[in-house]
């Protein structure tokens, strides 16, 4: 491999995804190889289970390191869950009049007492800890500065932003990493650099929340000023539709198929037909109407556009807040989402957005799908921090690395919509209305099951699921 290695590891709530990359000269970072390996044993970003997430980790970890011949000791972690908190915190101090002339200069001293003030901040909870501490705004004599050394005054005062983690959630993770011979060089809240990939420098500097739309989590980020204001981790996301769907009596193994091809996040935007399908428990048909699918979509993510709504009041930008809506994550790809999140939150620019600033031309033979953009924001900050340790595997006689052709994908439109290739099926199908009259059904098969049937359906099952496994201070303040 050649320049600066990083690596990337985000350990979702149905995935794990590990991202190698090497720096360039110019900054940008070339991705070598991208793997995702389902996963198990973690609950709204919270490790449950290390065995469970410990084999998804080692499985992931071994076919990339094939894949690219290396072996990985070191890794940027991300970090997600509703335990993981922001906390703004305001203080001041009096300048010093370092120069003695009278006229209060503020000084780098001054500056450092603040900060000094700010970090011996002591937590009413030492189940938790501070991750990150930043200063948002600073202000002189109760008028706010953009640059406060150098001007005048005699009160300096900041408003700066914590952000906290359980040390236990953490340490779980950390564990889960450390058994398979991965350290962590530094852990990373997936909200904090989630724009990193998919906001221009404008979008950060004018306004921007960043919505990524998990499976088991919807992270939101507000960005004002050309940083990140605000965070916060909602304990729902789109896997909450498959169980929905499911409790409409749609066999579970036939839920994602049904939704990623015929589902929509606007009932009004729906063609009223059926959807028909024939079951491998039963063989006899099964339907739903597509406005009905559309109906139990948008009933949930309704619901998660409201959860955000409320965390961008509690982010309290003000008036003057205009911001744009990215949408990103592996939910982001449904049809009318857009439409619906600018109806719920009342704001007109809402954009599906996909990773693909800081990488070189060669990202899309890697990134293929939106869920991989919390992994892509998190090479764009190791890139910025510093490398990870990764060394060349031995090559032995006969054996050489795998390569490997991801699948391409189109580029973007100057609008900035995602591709959605499974969308483009179903816009080309015609699916003619059901006349309930009639005993003739025209039949859609929906992908699930077992569609052979019988003994040898079964062997045919086991032999492809045999084939993929082996593929203390006087000035402490309390928050």
């Amino acid at each position: 491999m050649k320049g600066k290695q990083i690596v990337a590891i985000d350990v979702g709530t149905s995935n794990v995804v590990i991202a190698v990359g090497a720096v360039e000269d110019d900054g940008r970072v070339e991705i070598m190889g991208i793997v995702s390996e389902p996963l198990e044993g973690v609950n709204a970003g919270r490790v449950e289970n290390n065995e469970m997430v410990g084999a998804a980790v080692k499985s992931a970890k071994e076919r990339i390191e094939q894949r690219l011949g290396i072996k990985i000791t070191e890794a940027y972690a991300g970090l997600a869950g509703d335990f993981i908190r922001c906390v703004q915190v305001n203080d001041h101090v009096y300048v010093q009049d370092e120069l003695g002339n009278g006229c209060n200069q503020i000084t780098e001293r001054d500056l450092e007492d603040l900060d000094r003030r700010m970090r011996s901040v002591k937590l009413p909870d030492d189940r938790e800890e501070i991750i990150t501490i930043e200063p948002l705004r600073y202000k002189v004599d109760e008028k706010e500065v953009a640059v406060p050394v150098g001007a005048y005054g005699h009160v300096l005062a900041a408003t700066y932003n914590f952000i906290l983690t359980d040390r236990t959630m953490r340490e779980r993770l950390r564990q889960c990493l450390l058994r398979q011979g991965i350290k962590v060089k530094e852990f990373v809240p997936n909200t904090l650099i989630s724009h990193l990939s998919v906001a221009t420098s404008e979008d950060i500097e004018e306004g921007a929340i960043i919505i990524d739309l998990g499976g088991g989590l919807t992270d939101v980020s507000v960005l004002m000023d050309g940083k990140v204001r605000y965070i916060a981790s909602i304990p729902l996301g789109v896997n909450a539709l498959n169980d929905d769907i499911r409790a409409y009596g749609i066999p579970a193994n036939y839920v994602e198929n049904l939704k990623v091809k015929y589902g929509s996040a606007l009932t009004e935007a729906t063609v009223d037909d059926k959807i028909i399908f024939s079951t491998a428990r039963h063989g006899t048909p099964k339907n739903i109407l597509r406005r009905n699918l559309a109906a139990i979509i948008e009933a949930r993510l309704t619901e998660i556009a409201e959860w955000v709504r409320n965390e961008i009041k509690d982010a309290r930008c003000g008036s003057r807040f205009n911001p744009i809506v990215l949408l990103t994550g592996g939910g982001a790809a449904m049809p009318n989402i857009e439409k619906l999140f600018a109806r719920e939150l009342e704001i007109d620019d809402v954009r599906s957005v996909f990773p693909e600033y800081g990488f070189t031309e060669t990202m899309a033979e890697h990134i293929t799908t939106s869920a991989y953009a919390t992994v892509a924001s998190l090479l764009i900050y190791g890139a910025k921090r510093g490398s990870c340790a990764v060394a060349e595997r031995p090559t032995f006689a006969g054996h050489t690395p795998e390569t490997h052709t991801a699948p391409t994908r189109q580029t973007t439109t100057p609008e900035r919509e995602p591709q959605r290739p499974h969308n483009e099926e179903a816009a080309h199908e015609t699916i003619k209305p059901i006349d309930p009259e009639t005993s003739s059904m025209e039949e859609i098969e929906v992908e699930g099951g077992n569609q052979g049937g019988g003994f040898f359906g079964w062997m045919k099952d086991k032999f492809e699921k045999m084939g993929s496994a082996f593929a203390g201070n006087d000035d402490e303040q309390e928050i």
